[in-house]
């Protein structure tokens, strides 16, 4: 299974350039990128407005994706997950102002998580659990904010997911199984490990942010998405591809 995650598109109103960024154009140049491999399924890991969520924007981001490859979309913390689970045919799996889901592609559990607030709550904590109980022994876990402490010194601690030791303690009770987090939020490209957790953090289509500086400071003109390809139970490899 071959997977394409796109993250952190923050694409603002007709005529809006954030940062002087024609983020509408940067993400037409990714799906045209991306239209030229075989993907299996589309990711978009959250941010896909740039301020707050907004249907237009939803509506315009759903009719550009490309044709005959299925989507899945996240929350971010410039989301609005109740307004995105209606463009994106999602409603079935919101609990309150939270969205999150599963789906198996090829034999494969994704679980796909809302921590657009900053954090979970208690209701998504326990289904989370119950589906890692479901996941074979490699765990593919997609959220927008990353559960592990990434070094981002303009990111952390202001920006940074809230429960991180609940979520770690959590995959710690699973000590047979590793998990594979992939997430945005930070801008950035970067791999993080700790214990059993593996975070594969994915650079944006709008600005990458330095992680070396507490003040945001975009250093980056690139702009990037990452490959997921899952070969079997027990073996992927990943990469990112900037355009």
């Amino acid at each position: 299974m071959k997977i394409c995650l796109i993250t952190d598109l923050h694409i603002d109103s007709v005529g809006e350039s954030p940062l002087s960024v024609d983020t509408r154009n940067n993400f037409v140049s990714v799906l045209e990128k991306v239209k030229e491999t075989p993907f299996d399924l589309l990711i978009l890991a959250g941010d896909l407005c740039h301020k707050k969520g907004d249907q237009a924007i939803y509506n315009w981001i759903y009719q550009s994706l490309p044709a005959g490859i299925p989507c899945n979309v996240i929350a971010g913390n410039h989301d609005d997950a109740v307004i995105m689970a209606s463009v994106f045919n999602l409603q079935s799996s919101l609990e309150g102002t939270e969205l999150f889901y599963s789906v198996v592609s090829d034999g494969t559990r994704l679980i796909f998580l809302d921590t657009s607030s900053g954090m979970m709550s208690d209701v998504q904590f326990q289904w989370l659990k119950n589906q890692i109980e479901r996941s074979g022994d490699e765990v593919y876990i997609f959220m927008h904010h990353p559960p592990l402490i990434s070094y981002s010194y303009h990111m952390e601690p202001k920006y940074s997911f809230q429960q991180m030791e609940k979520f770690e303690t959590l995959c710690q009770n699973f000590p047979d199984k590793v998990f594979n987090i992939f997430t945005g939020h930070y801008h950035i490209e970067r791999f993080v490990s700790k214990s059993n957790m593996r975070v594969f953090i994915t650079p944006s289509t709008f600005v990458q942010i330095d992680p070396n500086q507490t003040d945001f400071r975009p250093y980056n003109t690139l702009i990037g998405y990452r490959e997921i390809n899952i070969l079997d139970s027990d073996c992927f490899y990943t990469n990112v591809i900037y355009c």
